[in-house]
């Protein structure tokens, strides 16, 4: 009997080894017990954009919101910002003192402020854009497309390369030319 308890765990060993060391995505973790339709479906939360030149850490900046991207399961999704202030901060800037004098002719401080006034920022920042998303065929690549309505038809606005897809924190790499774009995100 000790001889087949030995046996099992030896193989169970075994088995936690060899999967725990199965990485889909260069950054993940290992074996990941859902699909990667199942862990990128919610609201996930823009923490860090990252590229060659700047970082910008949005966690600094928490208290007038947070930028989400929320991924739903029939592959439609929102990019939106959850407002804290910043709406209401946009709203009571005295956009003509902060823009100064301008020199243009065909537009002044003037003309800004007039055009900016009665705006909600708020509802603007909360409504957010519509996207639809899918994995490329092998799940490496998320592509996004938006509707035009112009022409009836969708478009791809962006590929992103999956870096990292867990249940609690994501990372796309979007890159065009030599423009490299590191967006870290958790749930």
């Amino acid at each position: 009997m000790k001889r087949h308890i030995l046996i099992v765990g030896i193989v169970a060993l075994v088995l936690c080894m060899v999967y725990s060391s199965c990485k889909k995505y260069e950054e993940d973790y290992g074996l990941m017990m859902k699909s990667p339709k199942g862990r990128l479906v919610g609201t996930w939360k823009i923490m860090q954009l990252d590229s060659d030149t700047a970082s910008l850490k949005l966690s600094d900046y928490a208290m007038f919101g947070e930028l989400q991207m929320i991924f739903n399961k029939d592959n439609s999704g929102t990019v939106k910002f959850s407002d804290k202030g910043l709406g209401e901060l946009l709203e009571d800037i005295d956009w003509e003192e902060m823009m100064g004098d301008m020199q243009d002719s065909t537009m002044n401080a003037d003309s800004i402020q007039a055009g900016l006034e009665g705006l909600d920022f708020s509802s603007m920042l909360n409504e957010g854009f519509n996207f639809n998303w899918a994995f490329d065929d092998k799940k490496e690549y998320l592509k996004f497309k938006m509707y035009d309505s112009t022409s009836n038809a969708y478009f791809e606005i962006a590929s992103m390369r999956i870096l990292s897809l867990c249940k609690s924190d994501c990372k796309l790499r979007y890159e065009e030319d030599s423009t490299k774009v590191d967006i870290s995100m958790q749930k």
